[in-house]
């Protein structure tokens, strides 16, 4: 997973290096500074399918694309670009929009653009083949430097999916083909999409809330409340779309949260000797102990206080009823 940082110059070398970490990991650029002195600025990237996904920790500066970087490399791209924190003012085709953090915005490489930063930012910027985009959009000359936000259902699901990917630590290759296809997608419907990008709609949607959903069960993941009523009253859907939606990945909800939530007591019981198994079990969003103990010992074959004695580093089985 390629990784660069300015942390580690002297900072008059900092910004200079920006320059040409910027060339490497996006496309060719003109970046610009107001101030002196030192700079601070990391990308990680990593390739999901033809997709080009990083994370950007930056300071303030601004990005210019024009005549001369375009012929340099006149590569076709879609830049979407959300941002996490700070802001930027993002300008293409005689149009512009200040994004803030939890919203997004692409621009077309093959066309100049003005982006500028404000403050201390993280971003996540996902590189897409124009030729993977351009035949979802409806209207793709006027799709660039639009803001898109979570105000839409199709923005919520696009923001939540893309933030998903950029967390995941691995996508297996197999998967890999999928992701891309529904980042495309999904920042196409977000955008106004063609009558393809809306036929997919269904398995599109779909995919993007069961993400969004296990996402939500993640953070959580210890309340007790957490219940299929909460989610589906989070979601804005019924119980019944939310049970197949588990069904698709042959599992049910509540099986989902009992495994999630067994594997973190696993691996509490065995850092942890200062609580009591009680303790645990109610701290990992179990209400019942008696009920704890039962699916714990099917799901690893030994009482929690076995597995704690024994200290062993196993995780439940899928899909512990």
């Amino acid at each position: 997973m390629p990784f660069w940082t300015t942390q580690d110059l002297p900072p008059g070398q900092q910004f200079g290096f920006w320059r040409e970490v910027l060339c490497e990991a996006f496309i060719t650029l003109d970046p610009s500074r107001k101030s002196q002195g030192a700079f601070t600025g990391s990308v990680e990237a990593h390739a999901v399918s033809d997709v080009n996904v990083t994370r950007l920790l930056t300071d303030e500066h601004r990005v210019l694309r024009g005549a001369k970087e375009i012929r340099k490399t006149p590569l076709e791209y879609y830049f979407v670009n959300m941002q996490i924190e700070g802001d930027v003012l993002a300008k293409q085709r005689g149009r512009e929009a200040l994004v803030r953090p939890g919203e997004f915005y692409i621009v077309d490489s093959t066309e100049p653009y003005d982006l500028d930063y404000r403050s201390n930012l993280e971003i996540f910027s996902f590189r897409v083949p124009k030729k993977r985009l351009d035949p979802l959009l409806k209207d793709a000359a006027g799709a660039t430097a639009i803001r898109v936000s979570k105000g839409s259902p199709t923005g919520q699901l696009a923001v939540d999916f893309l933030q998903s990917v950029v967390r995941q630590a691995q996508i297996p290759p197999e998967a890999q083909e999928t992701v891309a296809d529904t980042i495309a997608k999904l920042v196409a419907l977000a955008l106004g999409g063609t009558v393809e990008a809306e036929e997919s709609r269904p398995s599109c949607t779909r995919r993007a809330f069961l993400n969004a959903i296990l996402k939500h069960i993640d953070e959580n993941l210890f309340d007790p409340s957490l219940s299929v009523e909460s989610v589906c009253q989070k979601f804005y859907v019924t119980s019944r779309y939310l049970h197949r939606l588990f069904e698709a990945e042959e599992t049910t909800f509540g099986a989902t949260i009992r495994s999630k939530r067994l594997a973190r007591c696993a691996a509490e019981l065995t850092s942890s000797t200062d609580q009591s198994i009680a303790a645990l079990a109610f701290a990992c969003g179990f209400s019942d102990v008696s009920y704890f103990n039962r699916v714990f010992k099917r799901a690893f074959d030994k009482s929690p206080t076995a597995y704690r004695r024994a200290n062993l580093g196993v995780q439940p089985k899928s899909g512990t009823q």
